[in-house]
């Protein structure tokens, strides 16, 4: 797997109007292009689901370089696409940051955007967010009796309302700490920051996995209780960490 690790140059000043991400902050650099995707249906979504992904994708796309996600799914299934991105125990703050471009949103009930992280203890911290179109917010996750639940923010969210056929340009900042806390921070969207309130719940698992590993998620699920199809792009996709 061919990861990058690029200190924030360019990259940075794109996002440094927002003043969220600090200058020692390192980028994955671009993930589009990386080797190492894979792709499973969710057995935690009902129904079924199959995927693919193709790359590079010129149209749409805002380099030439996007990212094609294609879920055909029945019953509201969920497809769960991820990359494993860095080896890192150290960072605890992490943005998660891309363009996303939705086909047509109204088969589009959830759009599952996060990170996890194996702390130097070998347990797996869970940076889990979702824009969900049952409770209309962006919800996060935290584990009780070594179980993951979402739980609903302040952070009014429903993929089915974004504009079809358009970029949105998404930023999602969470952190924790050494026990495995997870604190999220705040979302922006096409520009709007809006930060969570009381969003700090424990989302922790020991999962077996490799020390250090830091993985990015991408998961659409199904709108529909019949067959259906979810189409959707990303670009200009990076993990910032520190």
């Amino acid at each position: 797997m061919k990861v990058f690790n690029y200190a924030v140059s360019m990259l940075f000043f794109a996002v440094s109007a927002f003043g969220q991400i600090p200058s020692n902050a390192v980028s994955s650099g671009p993930l589009n292009g990386v080797s190492g995707w894979t792709w499973t249906h969710d057995t935690g979504t009902p129904g079924t689901s199959t995927g693919s992904s193709s790359y590079p994708v010129t149209n749409p796309s805002l380099d030439s370089r996007s990212r094609e996600f294609y879920v055909s799914y029945y019953d509201h299934g969920g497809e769960r696409y991820h990359l494993g991105v860095a080896y890192d125990t150290v960072a605890t703050h992490f943005v998660y940051d891309t363009y996303v471009y939705v086909e047509d949103p109204s088969q589009l009930a959830n759009l599952e955007l996060d990170l996890n992280q194996v702390m130097a203890d070998g347990r797996t911290v869970f940076l889990a967010t979702q824009c969900s179109g049952y409770s209309k917010t962006w919800e996060y996750t935290y584990v009780t009796s070594n179980q993951t639940h979402w739980h609903t923010s302040n952070i009014a969210c429903s993929p089915k309302t974004w504009t079809a056929k358009t970029w949105h340009h998404v930023q999602i900042a969470v952190h924790r700490d050494s026990s495995g806390v997870v604190t999220h921070d705040w979302i922006g969207f096409d520009g709007n920051i809006q930060h969570f309130n009381n969003a700090t719940g424990y989302a922790t698992k020991s999962l077996g996995w490799a020390k250090g590993h830091v993985t990015l998620n991408v998961q659409p699920d199904g709108a529909s209780v019949y067959n259906g199809s979810i189409k959707l792009y990303l670009d200009k996709l990076q993990v910032f960490r520190w």
